[in-house]
Parts: structure tokens; sequence; C-alpha cells
């Protein structure tokens, strides 16, 4: 983190306690360099710098109202900071995520509720980046989608024709991510992907995310609130502490939750600080 007079210290673990490793392992795809976060006038975190490397999961985390998806959405372009950069530097060509040039190629988003197009069936808003973005014709972008589609669990053939409203929670939650699988992204990113699932369908969606970064190599930022998951899958954790309005932590999730700050120990032990 830049270092500023009122900012806590991030909190990366004990020295050889088997942190993810640096970026001399990883390439690193983004950084988000003194990023301040705003919401109707009012602050929500400032002084926020950190990575993302190749082949994590990096999770986003923090009590309500801390900014994760605020955060989010600046990192994927939506939102313009009013402090700070969100720069992507894959490749040795840094490129301004908020400039003329963005990546959007390169970044891959899934929305909490899905956001697939209702006036679409499924594999049409899967072939869409495709026909914007390449020059594939129809029977190949076709072929592509239902690849995608089978990659994130929804092999039925009758899934493709579909539409949007038909599917199950879980069942959206994977086409969404399919869709955005489609420009074979380095980097994905989700917003609350487990929310509002059951336990089983969650716990699947995790196993998605886990293949698609050990057999895919997709870098993956995950929001989440759901501790279950964040122990499953992410490599690395970034806590945006809602009092402090800053990142307090940044390290595995268990040597946060045995070793970290006392209130993100409180928070990734549900509410209690071991002693």
């Amino acid at each position: 983190m830049s270092p500023a007079s009122d900012q806590a210290p991030l909190h990366a673990g004990r020295p050889g306690s088997g942190a993810a490793p640096g970026p001399q392992a990883h390439e690193v795809l983004m950084r988000v360099d003194n990023l301040g976060l705003h919401a109707g006038g009012r602050e929500l975190q400032h002084g926020l710098t950190f990575d993302v490397r190749a082949g994590e999961v990096l999770a986003i985390c923090g009590a309500s109202g801390c900014g994760k998806s605020t955060l989010l959405r600046h990192m994927i372009g939506l939102q313009t900071p009013e402090v700070g950069t969100v720069t992507w530097v894959a490749g040795g060509e840094a490129r301004d995520v908020h400039g003329d040039d963005p990546p959007r190629r390169e970044i891959g988003v899934a929305f909490q509720a899905g956001a697939l197009w209702s006036s679409m069936s499924v594999g049409e808003n899967l072939m869409l980046p495709l026909e914007l973005y390449t020059d594939l014709d129809e029977a190949q972008r076709e072929q592509q989608a239902r690849f995608k589609l089978a990659l994130a669990g929804l092999a039925d053939p009758a899934t493709f024709d579909a539409e949007p409203s038909s599917l199950s929670g879980g069942m959206r939650k994977r086409a969404a991510i399919a869709r955005a699988l489609m420009l074979d992204p380095p980097l994905l990113c989700l917003d609350e992907p487990s929310a509002g699932l059951d336990p089983l369908t969650s716990a699947r969606l995790d196993d998605l995310i886990k293949r698609l970064k050990t057999d895919v190599g997709t870098a993956i930022v995950l929001v989440t609130h759901e501790l279950d998951s964040l122990f499953a899958v992410a490599d690395r954790l970034l806590f945006l502490d809602v009092q402090a309005r800053t990142a307090t932590a940044l390290g595995p999730p268990a040597e946060l939750r045995d070793h970290g700050p006392d209130a993100v120990r409180e928070f990734l032990n549900r509410g209690e600080v071991p002693a």
C-alpha cells in the first residue's frame, strides 16, 4: 500500500507462512495505486494499492458498505476514480483502465445477477462478444459458445437455445461466467457469484472457479461475503475495513484468519477473536 499517515499497514501473514508467490513467480496483470472510492459524496475507501497476479484467485471482502462492489466497478472501468489509478500492465505495456485504450477484451466480468440479455437466448448472449470483437463466422461462434457452456458445467445442448428466464439461479450464474470467458480473458471478475444460491449449488460454483484457475489458468478477482467460498478458492484476500476506510490486510485467508489484525480475525471467524 502507498504510505499514508492515517492508513493502517497491510498484514500479509507471518514470514515463511506459505503466502502466495510474489510477482517474480506470477506475472502482474493489473496494478491498483492509491485508489479512493466514493459514493453519494461519502468516502468509502482511500489509499487502496495492490496488484492482481496471473493464475491466482484474489478475494475482496469486508463488512457490508465497505465498498467491495464499488472497487470492482473501478477495476473493470465502469466507474472513474476521483483519486488514484487502475492500470493494466500484462505484457509489459501499461494501459489505463479508464483511458482511451481500455483492456476490454482482457477482462471478463460476471455480475451478481448474471446480467444476461432477456431478449436473447443463452447462446445468443454468449456469441455476442464474438460478434463484436472477432471475425469468426456464425458456425464458429456457436461452436465456441457451446464449448464455453460445457466448460461452465452447462453441457446440455438444450441450454444453448434456452431463454435466460428459464434457467435456475445457479445455471444463470454459470451462463454468465461462460459469457465472461468467451474472449478467453486472462482476468475474470466475479461479483458475489454465490449470492442467493443454496449450499450445494454454491459448492459446485466454487469447484468451477478452482477448475478455471487450475485447468484454464484464468486469474480471478472474487468479491464475496461467503466465508466458505473464500477459504475454498482464494489464494489471497484483500480486506476492506469499513471503519478505517482502507485495506488493512492482504494475504492468504487462513493466515489472516489466525494471525491477522483483530478486526480481520473477528470477521473471518464469524464474530470471534481467537486468543
